[in-house]
């Protein structure tokens, strides 16, 4: 059995898909930006992350400070989000099986940490958060690296294509949902170890020893 889960935060954890989009679009004139149109989320949500800045005519080259732009106002509008329902029992669960679980993700500690405070739900091993967009493989192997885990121990599980394919690079078992940004569609072109349609799965993966 492994010994520590890691889960993403946004789309995986928490239901902010529609904050992520409201922010974007608020944003999106300033950055020179396409703003997302409801009837097309589904649509961008087939296409990988660089297809979908590529589709939103998202300037790379503005991406680090409209990324930081918005992580301010996510802290803002935190308390109004929620957890993804039938999560939190699944991580007691985890918890009750002597499993270590964490968080790894991109969005900004402070946010995190609010929103777990918020929730009453502060019980996690680790909160690990790093930006960089497009390196999740090296920042899995930087957590593995200064949290002295071993590659073999962990699950990560995430919500994006990206995630899968971070995981591959560094040998580390992926899990994906299918509740979160990209579609199942996406996700199953990333060939994930596991694919999970509903939280309580999660929980069942690793009671029965398949991870």
């Amino acid at each position: 059995m492994k010994k520590v889960i890691v889960f993403d935060f946004d789309g995986t954890l928490v239901h902010s898909r529609p904050l992520a989009i409201q922010i974007f679009n608020e944003l999106a004139e300033k950055y020179g930006c396409t703003k997302i149109e409801e009837h097309l989320v589904e649509e961008y949500a087939k296409l990988n992350i660089r297809d979908r800045l590529k589709a939103l005519k998202c300037p790379i080259h503005k991406l680090p400070r409209l990324l930081l732009d918005a992580r301010k106002r996510y802290k803002s509008s935190v308390v109004g989000l929620n957890l993804i329902s039938g999560i939190e029992d699944v991580l007691r669960t985890l918890k009750q099986m002597n499993i270590r679980i964490g968080i790894l993700s991109s969005n900004a500690e402070s946010n995190i940490r609010h929103f777990l405070q918020l929730n009453g739900i502060e019980f996690f091993d680790y909160v690990y958060c790093a930006s960089n967009l497009f390196g999740k493989d090296k920042a899995i192997a930087k957590m593995v690296k200064e949290l002295s885990l071993k590659t073999e121990d962990v699950v990560y599980v995430g919500d994006e294509i990206r995630d899968i394919e971070a995981c591959k690079k560094v040998n580390v078992t992926s899990v994906a949902v299918i509740w979160g940004y990209d579609s199942e569609e996406l996700i199953l072109k990333g060939k994930p170890d596991f694919i999970v349609h509903h939280p309580e799965e999660i929980a069942r993966i690793v009671q029965g020893g398949n991870i």
